[in-house]
């Protein structure tokens, strides 16, 4: 159990760090937000990135994770080199942020303008340019950090094939977190811009919606886990001794035979149906009414149902990769 928190801990950060950056760089490329909203989380993503690879470097070290006999480790040394690349990468992105004065919805607003009154304006400047292809760089060395973290954790599936869904459900999970988070803290902005358009937050909105739907399709693909508890004991050709009272035994107690089934609260098959609730069903309804919502211009009701599909998406996450870990 020890050792399971940190890489649940782990898991969670990676797919929420790359989420939801990969999320704003897709608001940033269609142009629909305000300046503001994209340097301020820029500037979070690349703290909340920071801190999780200094997790990684104390809490998830290639000799941490080959003492976890599962995984793969064939894969286990490359995690960190993408990860710091993603995080390195960040920085030049979210320098161009801040110095490209014309970025987000304002800035096009007024080329528009100036374009129709005729004046002469370059289609795409060097420093929107230049932000674009580190924006790029750095999706593609999150998605080649999270394809790597799949991979050291895929030998966990219960099948060949369960391996490829278990890598798919790394980039489904990774862009329902992400999507939720930048989308929630969207909405925020809504409420002091309420004259915003509201295809950025429909679009943000529709991927947790799709990624979502995706980690459920994939659940089912990869198979079912089982825990160690639930697996049955091998069998042996010498019948466990019939236990006796000890000087540590007090007098009177009930001993438990060896071998005796332990018995838990909840089966492994009723936690995973839970799960599915949590992390799939509620989130699914909760976010098909943001969107709706959203699709009215009803904004801060929007606002507070994403705030629920954060609830309940990081909390089905960390008991899926709980599950995931503990079960094998």
């Amino acid at each position: 159990m020890l050792q399971t928190l940190p890489l649940v801990l782990y898991i969670l950060m990676v797919e929420v760090s790359i989420g939801s950056m990969c999320v704003l760089v897709f608001l940033d490329w269609r142009n629909e937000v305000k300046r503001g909203f994209l340097v301020s989380y820029a500037f979070i993503y690349l703290f909340l990135t920071g801190l999780t690879y200094l997790f990684q470097q104390n809490f998830a070290t290639q000799s941490l994770l080959d003492s976890f006999a599962p995984l793969d480790k064939a894969w286990t040394g490359a995690q960190s080199l993408p990860l710091l690349l993603f995080f390195l990468l960040m920085i030049p992105y979210t320098l161009f942020l801040l110095l490209d004065k014309s970025a987000g919805i304002d800035g096009k607003v007024e080329r528009e303008k100036a374009v129709a009154q005729g004046e002469k304006v370059a289609r795409v400047s060097v420093v929107r340019l230049l932000r674009l292809v580190s924006g790029v760089a750095t999706v593609v060395a999150g998605l080649v950090t999270l394809f790597v973290l799949a991979m050291i954790f895929r030998p966990l599936a219960s099948t060949i094939f369960g391996g490829v869904f278990t890598v798919a459900s790394f980039f489904a999970a990774a862009f329902a977190l992400g999507g939720v988070m930048t989308a929630m803290w969207l909405g925020h902005w809504y409420l002091v811009t309420p004259a915003l358009s509201e295809r950025p937050l429909l679009f943000a909105t529709t991927i947790v919606l799709v990624a979502v739907f995706a980690q459920l399709i994939f659940s089912f693909l990869i198979g079912p886990g089982t825990s160690f508890v639930d697996q049955p004991a091998a069998p042996s050709s010498v019948s466990a001794a019939a236990p006796t009272a000890t000087a540590t035994t007090p007098q009177g107690a009930q001993v438990k035979p060896k071998g005796a089934p332990v018995v838990t609260p909840l089966s492994t098959n009723a936690i995973g149906w839970i799960r599915i609730l949590v992390s799939f069903v509620m989130p699914l309804v909760l976010g098909g009414l943001a969107w709706k919502l959203v699709r009215d211009r009803s904004f801060q009701s929007a606002t507070g149902m994403l705030y629920l599909v954060v609830v309940c998406s990081l909390a089905g996450e960390a008991m899926a990769r709980g599950l995931f870990l503990m079960g094998h």
